[in-house]
C-alpha cells in the first residue's frame, strides 16, 4: 500500500521536475526500475533513488526529464485518489544532482548494487494496485494517445476496500464490522489506527461496490471516510505485523456473525437516521426503554414499537446520521435486558 504526506509547496515549487513518493508496507521486491518503468510513458525519467527502505517509511526520489513530464506523472499518480500512491512535488538541489538526458540513473540506497541502463518500459496502473510481484516480462507498453489514462478505466471493483480517515479512540475493527456489515457479509476487516485507514474485504464484490457508491464522506466519532477500492490480498501483506495494529483492530467474519443468508437475495439499504432494533424481549419493547437506553448516544426524536404475538421491534430515529451510526457502532449485538439486540438501517419512516 502506498501513501504519503506531503508538504505545503511554493506555487513555483510545481514547476520542479522532481517527485518524492512515500509509500506504506510495500512490496518487498519493489526496486529503482520498477519506479523508472510505472512514470517512463510520461517523459524522460533522469534518476530514481530509494531513500528509505523501512516498513512505515519508504520513500522514493524520483526525477523527470523536466517539469511536463513531472507534471503528467504526478497527474497520473494522483488519479488514483486513494491510499495506495501519492506523491508531492520535491525540490533541492544540493541534495540530488541532475542526472544525463539520456540515460536513467537507478540507485538505492543502503544497498550494494547501483545499475544504469535506458529508460524503456513503459507499465499501467494496474500493475502497481494489483500486481505487486513486478517482472519485466510483464511490461506492457502503451500507445501515445493512451499515455493519459482515466482512474474509472482502470480501477475495478474488488471485494475489499480501503477505509480512510479513521480517527478516535473509540473505533475498532468490531465497530466498524457493526456498521458495514449492514451492506454484505464480510471476510475479515483490518484497522490500521497509526495510519488512520482500515481495509473490509467483503465476501462479494457487489456488496463492496454498494459500499464504494452510498458510504463516501460518512461521520462518526471523530472520523470522516473516504473510500477506495484495494487489492484482494491487501490484508494478507500485512497480517503479521503486529507492530501495526492490535488485537481488538483485526475481525474475522463467520457464519454467527453474517447478517445475511447467502441463499436468499441480499436487499442492501443506504445508511439512514431510522434504525430497526429487533430480537427484543418483551418487557425491553416500549417506548420509554428505548429512549432511555438510546439517549445514551445522543438525541432521539421518535420511537416506534412494531411488536407482534411473537417477535418484539421497535424503530428509533436519531437526530443525525452520525449519532445513528454511532449507535450501530456500540450497540449493535450488545444486550438489552440479558439479550443481545440486532440493528440494522431501514428505509421505514417514523
Amino acid at each position: 500500500m502506498l501513501s504519503c504526506s506531503s508538504p505545503i509547496l511554493s506555487e513555483t515549487w510545481t514547476n520542479s521536475n522532481q517527485l518524492m513518493l512515500s509509500l506504506l508496507a510495500p512490496p518487498e521486491n519493489l526496486n529503482p526500475e520498477y519506479f523508472s518503468s510505472l512514470l517512463n510513458q510520461y517523459g524522460p525519467v533522469q534518476q530514481v533513488k530509494i531513500l528509505n527502505k523501512s516498513l512505515m517509511d519508504f520513500k522514493v526520489f524520483v526525477e523527470m526529464g523536466n517539469s511536463e513530464a513531472a507534471k503528467l506523472a504526478k497527474q497520473f499518480l494522483d488519479q488514483l485518489s486513494s491510499n495506495f500512491i501519492k506523491c508531492s512535488y520535491y525540490y533541492d538541489e544540493k541534495q540530488f544532482q541532475t542526472g544525463s538526458q539520456d540515460n536513467c540513473s537507478f540507485e538505492s540506497i543502503g544497498d550494494s548494487t547501483i545499475s544504469s541502463q535506458k529508460c524503456q518500459y513503459q507499465t499501467s496502473l494496474n500493475e502497481i494496485v494489483y500486481e505487486d510481484d513486478y517482472k519485466p516480462s510483464s511490461i506492457k507498453t502503451l500507445p501515445l494517445n493512451k499515455k493519459i489514462i482515466k482512474s474509472s478505466q482502470l480501477i475495478q471493483p474488488t471485494q475489499t476496500l480501503c477505509i480512510s480517515g479513521i480517527k478516535g479512540n473509540e473505533i475498532d475493527a468490531k465497530k466498524l464490522y457493526n456498521i458495514f456489515s449492514n451492506f454484505g457479509n464480510i471476510d475479515k476487516i483490518l484497522l490500521i489506527k497509526i495510519k488512520n485507514f482500515a481495509f473490509v474485504k467483503y465476501l462479494k464484490n457487489d456488496n463492496a461496490q454498494f459500499v464504494f457508491q452510498n458510504c463516501q464522506k460518512l461521520e462518526f466519532f471523530d472520523s470522516t471516510i473516504s473510500i477506495s477500492y484495494a487489492s484482494e490480498d491487501s490484508i494478507d501483506k500485512l497480517i503479521g505485523l503486529d507492530t501495526l495494529y492490535q488485537e481488538q483492530d483485526y475481525y474475522i467474519g463467520s457464519e454467527d456473525t453474517d447478517r445475511f443468508n447467502c441463499n436468499n437475495k441480499m436487499i442492501l439499504l443506504p445508511p439512514s437516521q431510522v434504525l430497526h432494533i429487533s430480537n427484543l424481549k418483551k418487557v425491553s419493547s416500549n417506548t420509554e426503554t428505548m429512549w432511555d437506553v438510546f439517549s445514551e448516544f445522543g438525541v432521539v426524536q421518535a420511537v416506534k414499537v412494531l411488536n407482534t404475538q411473537f417477535k418484539f421491534m421497535c424503530l428509533i430515529k436519531m437526530e443525525t446520521l452520525k449519532q445513528a451510526l454511532e449507535v450501530m457502532a456500540l450497540m449493535h449485538n450488545e444486550e438489552i435486558d440479558n439479550r443481545n439486540v440486532q440493528i440494522s438501517f431501514t428505509k421505514a419512516k417514523i
